[in-house]
């Protein structure tokens, strides 16, 4: 049985960090706690928990990127939309979704290309048919066939995750030669994800689509899980232009802010292979402007010189080595598990999954972790768990069974506590 009266109700980044000014962030995102995350499952008092590990060390920043489809650098411009025309872009080096025999074009310019693939029929698909799929594609006789699968990342280690694991081994298996290009979801990258792509993937994208400085504290946290689990090196962040495809949802909508974005990448992930952009309208202002910053992009600067004094305190806080452990979690990094069987169901019992970062050079035991429905909603809590042990510089997912009804979703309150540990509670503002 978990005693609550000692469970922290969160630390407000933005006044603990004052004299660095470190933004509140999130484009609804802030660092501030509570909480708040809706998920509409409950729980009671149970306490039951399991957390997955990853137990690999960071590797070192100065390691160099390995080359990805033959690559020096991976200069991405994705779903394009609107009237761009791609054939404009002076830095691009892989371009994707694209027509079967488009490589034809493309390939004695020296950019890559993929065949896109969502992930609708894979993942609702038994496992070796999904493999068969992507397996016998169309690729249109390219000697270098790749695949960009549109999206994995469902519930962070769950029983979604694990079989988009599983599909991933098996296809690059049954095919090798088959080039795996993977959209990544929802934020880190839990352990056995990170563990398929360091094995078998060989591009690992980043949904990364951020308003302004509130919101880069989810990139600052993907970027570290993708540190934290080797794989890095064949990982890109992808930006995303203009607007998003909800209603209210915004990206970079200015040229100042792309830059700023680019830059704070730049600092971030040294690291990695390159950069990527996704646009799903028609912004051909902007769209020229990331295709000029990354003409240049090996050259930005890695130390935060050139940008905001809080801007740069964010990837420092990230980046640099903390001598305690320091959680870093969200209501947004929070999800059900999800079926094998097809992702839009849910397993029974009801669990909840909720990812935690460690950015500090011990161990974190023994943390404690409630969601609690908002106050004008009951404020009960509806699950909770104790993790034993988030690792050093590592992650670890934490199963909260499911006791009460959930009433929101994603906008619920997170309480978390560790032994001898800072909270870091980062949620979107708007």
């Amino acid at each position: 049985m978990v005693e609550h009266r000692n469970i922290a109700r969160g630390v407000d980044l933005h006044s603990k960090l004052q004299d660095t000014n470190l933004p509140l962030l999130g484009e609804s995102r802030a660092w501030t706690q509570p909480v708040t995350l809706g998920l509409r499952m409950s729980c009671v008092v149970a306490v039951v928990l399991a957390a997955v590990v990853a137990t690999q060390e960071t590797p070192a920043r100065a390691e160099s990127p390995k080359k990805v489809f033959g690559l020096d650098r991976v200069i991405a411009f994705n779903y394009l939309g609107g009237k761009y025309d791609p054939k404009q872009l002076r830095s691009v080096t892989f371009i994707e979704p694209t027509a079967p025999k488009d490589w034809r074009y493309w390939t004695p310019r020296g950019v890559a290309t993929a065949v896109g693939h969502t992930w609708f029929d894979l993942l609702r698909n038994p496992v070796d048919k999904a493999v068969d799929i992507l397996a016998n594609g169309d690729y249109g006789g390219n000697p270098k066939p790749v695949v960009s699968i549109d999206e994995f990342g469902f519930d962070y280690g769950g029983e979604t995750d694990q079989k988009a694991a599983r599909i991933l081994r098996e296809t690059k298996r049954k095919r090798p030669e088959l080039g795996l290009a993977v959209w990544e979801m929802r934020g880190p990258i839990p352990k056995v994800l990170g563990d398929a792509y360091r094995d078998v993937a060989d591009l690992v994208m980043l949904e990364s689509y951020l308003k302004d400085k509130d919101d880069y504290w989810f990139v600052a946290a993907q970027v570290q899980s993708a540190r934290i689990h080797g794989v890095l090196p064949k990982t890109i962040v992808a930006l995303g232009i203009g607007k998003g495809g909800n209603p209210g949802e915004e990206w970079a909508r200015t040229k100042e802010e792309l830059e700023q974005q680019v830059r704070f990448v730049r600092m971030l992930a040294p690291e990695a292979p390159g950069i990527g952009f996704y646009s799903g309208g028609d912004w051909p202002e902007l769209v020229a402007k990331a295709d000029e910053l990354c003409s240049h992009y090996a050259d930005l600067p890695t130390d935060g010189s050139k940008l905001p004094a809080d801007v740069a305190a964010l990837g420092r806080f990230f980046s640099e080595r903390h001598e305690k452990p320091v959680l870093v979690c969200s209501p947004m990094l929070v999800e059900p598990n999800r079926s094998a069987a097809d992702p839009g169901k849910l397993v029974d019992p009801k669990t909840m999954r909720a990812c935690l970062l460690n950015l500090g050079d011990r161990d974190a035991t023994d943390v404690r972790i409630r969601l609690r429905n908002p106050k004008d909603k009951g404020g009960n809590v509806f699950a909770e768990a104790v993790v034993p042990l988030v690792p050093k510089r590592g992650e670890a997912t934490a199963v909260l069974p499911v006791t009460a009804e959930w009433k929101v979703w994603k906008t619920w309150e997170m309480e978390v506590q560790g032994t001898g540990c800072e909270v870091r509670i980062c949620q979107w503002k708007h």
